[in-house]
């Protein structure tokens, strides 16, 4: 048996809670861990997993042993590290899982500053609505909105604050009118991001100088993509609230308009959070990215650079007055 091998096959899957997306992970057969991880067993006289049909879980031994066989992988690993002569280039491919609310003018130019920077790195980037307590292994490093979530075994930092806009096309205003305040809402058509863990009724919030109103609708048009709902605002399907940063070259250019100028949006600002796992010793490629990335947006959590694009053709759609209505109800 390769015990050092083995090791590293038991804290994968261990880490995946099955065998099987362990064995992914690795690029091995599912039998493969399945037997090492026996092995392991076998040579300590315990048992370190318990089996099910559908996962795996540690025992009070396999969790003891986790730790120690981390502590001795991230020394083995150190080792290693140290003995390579000079610094180490900086290449390889790097895995990127990033929230589809940041602009993809922004994304793309922070991307290819990087690659600029190091150019033998090879980006993979995958756009995502998933929340931060999703970030999923084999990645390595996210940008994600949402809290940091103490479900996730991994270091998160706050990267960006972004504020959120109520906006709409000239087009859909010209049509169904422009409101000057959340009351009005109820004859407007809204649309609304939508998640697997929240469907149904979406409510907004806004606030003057006087009070809170809160407005709750069922979206005439719900995605699960912040760029689509970008879109349908612009194609003058109705009313978005957006991230300032996603629709900050369309509200510039007058693709799309902000309203009711009176009211902000209440809790309106939504938080980048920067992701990477929680090793002592990173591959140096995701060191390099976690530092560029703070080197531009900053700890604190600044706003994202305003990056222009190329212009885009104006959509011409044509919104009926039956397309303007919702179902919404206010509280204040």
């Amino acid at each position: 048996m390769n015990h050092v091998y083995a090791m590293r096959v038991f804290v994968q899957a261990a880490e995946a809670r099955s065998f099987r997306s362990a064995a992914k992970q690795l690029n091995v057969s599912t039998a493969l861990v399945t037997r090492s991880v026996a092995n392991l067993e076998a040579h300590l006289r315990t048992r370190l997993m318990n089996r099910t049909t559908r996962a795996v879980s540690l025992t009070e031994a396999g969790k003891h042993y986790l730790d120690g066989c981390r502590a001795i992988l991230e020394e083995l690993d150190r080792l290693d590290a140290s003995v390579s002569a000079g610094e180490r280039e900086i290449a390889g491919v790097l895995r990127i899982m990033a929230t589809d609310a940041l602009s993809p003018e922004v994304m793309t130019a922070l991307i290819d500053g990087f690659r600029r920077r190091y150019p033998k790195v090879q980006v993979r980037l995958s756009l995502t609505d998933r929340e931060a307590d999703q970030f999923a292994e084999g990645y390595d490093a996210g940008l994600l909105v949402a809290s940091p979530s103490t479900d996730v075994d991994c270091i998160q930092l706050p990267l960006v604050t972004q504020s959120l806009v109520p906006c709409a096309a000239p087009s859909y205003l010209s049509t169904c009118g422009n409101p000057q305040e959340p009351a009005q809402l109820e004859v407007h058509s809204c649309i609304a991001t939508m998640t697997a863990e929240k469907r149904g009724p979406t409510a907004w919030q806004f606030v003057d100088v006087n009070d809170l109103q809160s407005v709750t609708f069922r979206p005439s048009y719900a995605a699960n993509s912040s760029l689509l709902i970008r879109l349908a605002a612009i194609a003058g399907m109705g009313i978005v609230l957006l991230p300032e940063s996603l629709v900050a070259e369309d509200l510039a250019r007058g693709v799309l308009k902000r309203i009711m100028p009176g009211y902000h949006v209440d809790g309106s600002t939504t938080q980048v959070w920067l992701f990477y796992p929680r090793r002592r010793f990173l591959p140096p490629v995701t060191g390099a990215f976690i530092t560029y990335m703070l080197e531009h947006a900053g700890r604190a959590g600044s706003t994202v650079p305003a990056i222009r694009a190329r212009s885009l053709p104006r959509p011409k759609h044509s919104t009926s007055a039956s397309e303007c209505g919702g179902d919404l109800a206010m509280s204040g």
